[in-house]
């Protein structure tokens, strides 16, 4: 697996190098649409009647109580709402130049998008409840994803998924390498972006090759990169409010938002919203060290 590491992280450079940021959303959003097999696969089996009653086996071991399940809970809302996304989508609007008239299609995104994430993702632990967990499989490979899509739809449904998940853990590269971009480069004041020649942004294009090498030499390691992912988006959600109230501040301000600034209704889900991430970043920490991170 590691041999293939250089030549993946060559490949993800070379897209931020050359290619275009809208080419880059399109693309990678439109394939990785594959991944909606996992849904498919859930249905077609025809179990999920019991999907319930065989839920209880992803429980925690016994004795370990409510800790781990807020800890796994705090894990899910960290993957769901990272921190990076905030600086790559907002800086992917003055990438594709942004104006009032793509509003509808971005509400699209959010309203059809993210649910749909969503229903993903419950497909993938659906699916690890009525395959694996009946027979003693605990997930701790990315390759074990694959086997309920693989025991409903054989070798296509198999292929369809490892596509998918491809794409997508390729299109993640992307957008966190260029995160880092644009997070350092916006932060000192440097030229930065993909709508300029490289040679005009040379700093932002210098952090994001930084990036990529520095995750290429932690994937070489013996590092367990499942680990690594669930640290990383447990993290996240303890910062969830450093970039959430920033933008909740923005969204309530005229002179930036014009007659588009929240809504009052909309306003008490967010800050409704707020406190609970606030009591996620003060739980966090203390969660891992109880639960040992879930172990």
């Amino acid at each position: 697996m590691r041999a293939w590491l250089p030549l993946v992280a060559l490949l993800v450079w070379l897209t931020i190098w050359r290619v275009r940021f809208s080419a880059i959303e399109k693309f990678y959003g439109l394939l990785g649409l594959a991944l909606i097999v996992t849904v498919i696969a859930l249905i077609h089996s025809g179990q999920t009647h019991i999907l319930w009653p065989e839920a209880k086996h992803l429980a925690p071991p016994k004795g370990e109580g409510l800790p781990t399940y807020f800890y796994f809970g705090i894990a899910l809302l960290g993957a769901a709402m990272t921190p990076y996304e905030v600086f790559i989508f907002s800086s992917g609007a003055v990438e594709e130049g942004w104006t009032r008239a793509d509003l509808m299609v971005n509400r699209a995104n959010v309203y059809i998008g993210f649910p749909l994430g969503g229903i993903i993702s419950l497909a993938l632990m659906g699916g690890a409840a009525i395959f694996l967990a009946p027979r003693g499989i605990s997930v701790s490979h990315l390759s074990q994803v694959g086997l309920p899509v693989s025991a409903v739809f054989g070798k296509i449904g198999l292929a369809i998924l490892l596509f998918g998940m491809g794409i997508a853990i390729f299109g993640a590269a992307l957008e966190t390498a260029m995160s880092a971009g644009y997070i350092l480069s916006q932060y000192f004041g440097w030229q930065w972006g993909k709508f300029v020649r490289p040679s005009e942004a040379p700093r932002f294009h210098l952090t994001v090759l930084v990036t990529i090498l520095l995750g290429a030499c932690l994937a070489l390691t013996t590092v367990d990169p499942v680990k690594v992912t669930e640290y990383s988006i447990v993290l996240s959600a303890a910062a969830l409010p450093l970039t959430y109230f920033p933008i909740l501040v923005v969204a309530n301000d005229p002179d930036y938002m014009g007659d588009k600034t929240n809504s009052p209704p909309l306003n008490a889900i967010a800050f409704a919203y707020l406190v609970l991430l606030l009591v996620v970043a003060v739980a966090t920490i203390p969660l891992m060290i109880v639960t040992k991170a879930g172990q």
